[in-house]
């Protein structure tokens, strides 16, 4: 196999049909016996994905993949291989669904877990028999089905008494807030599932590759493995469990949307790898059809990951209020504008993400955090200070002067004095003065400060102020918005926007 040269046909045709033995048994024995999912036991699957994976790999090895007579062979271990794993997976759901306490769904899960489960059976059937004929065309020895006993899955009721003794948690409530927020966390990137709760069936194809693609649901899938991971590491030999019931509750949530990411993954593949983008006559030699393939993904896989993420949200925010830590934190305003459009929204994002109270304090008036509108209102106490203190560097320049020239120019030099020492912005440089004229027995001061205030109300100029904002609630919450604030909101003192650190992610998803 390590040589570059070409392989004796009779040679190779050898060595697939020893090699191919087992599953081809298992494929006569798949064949003969229906296409039901009690048929398809554990110990079934797992030998047909344990064949198929490597039958798959040394047909790889000897370049099958661009060979015309034997990559139809290959098509349809590769579909044995996925669907095999994606049966187990779906065997092991409704095998432990009982385990997970799961919260109630208007939808029924069960009912469609069980009917998931009967197409990738019939994928099954259909590619088991598919591969006996294929074998057969190139000349593979036929095989005898095993006995039936070989897979039987007939397990007696009960459990093992639990009388292993676990560990005390040292800080119990710093891991259950670390472990909910990570929840979290993975809740806001799994933003994109949602699609998959309202799309029509007729639009299934078109959310491949965006937002659906293998890549994406892979990487959220690791993610929610890893933190099935810590939880299992951290809490599940501890006593923490038995301090708050919630927590094999979340630990269910975690588990279900990881396993259906694990089918959601192998679906997306088998679609984007072996039926999306084909050419017609390339799709028809496949053992699957992309329709129905589809219609699972979408309407199981997805819209029922989307479903238990959503529903877990609450639990994950009733975990962090109960470990509350309460705190307060003084921050600069926003410089460009207040808290307009962009800032408010971020703030409110980062209050409602963690699911706390939040309330900021400006100039003795209280705001609610989590509530966009009503940061809005801050922008009235903001714009207040901004015109006294636009009066005061307006009376510090012309206290006492009595004006000469054209009044334009009392405005612009006044302008561009405060401009030179950093107490004012221009978001436009040319802006027209001349029509302004003082109003009678208006002082100079009088008339240059209510020109600029007018300029600074129509956002072409900007004053430097140095306001503080108080932000009281949770610490975790607080410490968020600290972070955001020490990156301007998002925006520099223009406008445009910023990064923001990786701890802040979530708010761009």
């Amino acid at each position: 196999m390590g040589s570059t040269g070409l392989v004796p046909l009779e040679a190779f045709r050898r060595l697939i049909a020893r090699r191919s033995r087992e599953l081809l048994e298992l494929a006569a024995f798949i064949a003969e016996s229906g296409t039901g999912p009690r048929c398809f036991t554990r110990p079934l699957l797992g030998d047909v994905l344990s064949e198929a994976t490597q039958l798959e790999e040394l047909l790889d090895a000897y370049g099958v993949r661009h060979n015309r007579r034997w990559h139809p062979l290959r098509q349809a271990v590769a579909a044995l291989k996925l669907f095999s794993n994606a049966s187990y997976i779906l065997q092991h759901l409704l095998h432990f669904l009982p385990t997970y306490r799961l919260l109630p769904l208007e939808a029924d899960f069960v009912g469609a877990a069980r009917r998931a489960l009967e197409f990738t059976c019939r994928v099954l059937g259909d590619t088991a028999r598919n591969l006996l004929s294929t074998a057969r065309a190139l000349r593979l020895p036929p095989t005898k089905a095993p006995p039936p006993e070989r897979f039987a899955d007939e397990l007696p009721d009960g459990r093992l008494p639990a009388d292993r003794g676990n560990h005390q948690a040292a800080s119990p409530g710093e891991t259950v807030v670390y472990l909910a927020t990570a929840f979290l966390n993975l809740a806001e990137e799994a933003r994109f599932l949602h699609v998959a709760q309202v799309e029509r069936s007729d639009g299934y194809a078109g959310l491949i590759p965006d937002p659906l693609c293998e890549e994406r649901l892979r990487s959220l899938e690791q993610k929610f493995h890893n933190l099935q991971s810590m939880y299992d590491t951290h809490i599940s030999d501890s006593n923490m469990e038995s301090l708050d019931e919630r927590l094999p509750v979340l630990r269910g949530h975690i588990s279900v949307t990881y396993h259906l990411l694990e089918t959601a993954t192998a679906f997306a593949h088998y679609c984007e790898r072996h039926l999306l983008g084909l050419a017609p006559e390339a799709r028809r030699q496949e053992p699957v059809e992309a329709a129905p393939l589809l219609e699972v993904l979408v309407r199981f896989s997805l819209a029922f990951a989307s479903r238990y993420i959503l529903a877990a949200r609450t639990l994950g925010h009733e975990m962090l209020r109960r470990y509350a830590v309460p705190g307060r934190i003084d921050v600069p305003v926003p410089r460009y504008r207040g808290f307009h459009v962009r800032p408010s929204t971020l703030v409110a994002r980062i209050v409602g993400h963690y699911g706390s109270e939040v309330v900021m304090e400006l100039e003795g008036e209280l705001y609610n955090a989590g509530v966009t509108l009503d940061l809005f209102r801050a922008n009235e106490k903001i714009s207040a200070g901004k015109k006294r203190r636009l009066a005061e560097e307006v009376h510090r320049q012309l206290a006492g002067w009595a004006g000469s020239g054209p009044p334009s120019a009392w405005a612009r030099g006044v302008v561009q004095d405060l401009f030179a020492c950093n107490r004012l912005v221009l978001y436009q440089r040319d802006f027209a003065l001349q029509e302004e004229q003082p109003r009678p027995g208006e002082l100079p001061e009088e008339f240059v400060t209510r020109a600029l205030q007018e300029l600074l109300l129509t956002g072409k100029i900007d004053v430097v102020v140095e306001l503080s904002a108080c932000f009281r609630g949770d610490r975790r919450v607080l410490e968020d918005i600290r972070l955001l604030a020490e990156n301007g909101y998002g925006e520099d003192d223009f406008g445009n926007n910023l990064v923001l650190p990786e701890r802040l992610q979530y708010l761009r998803k």
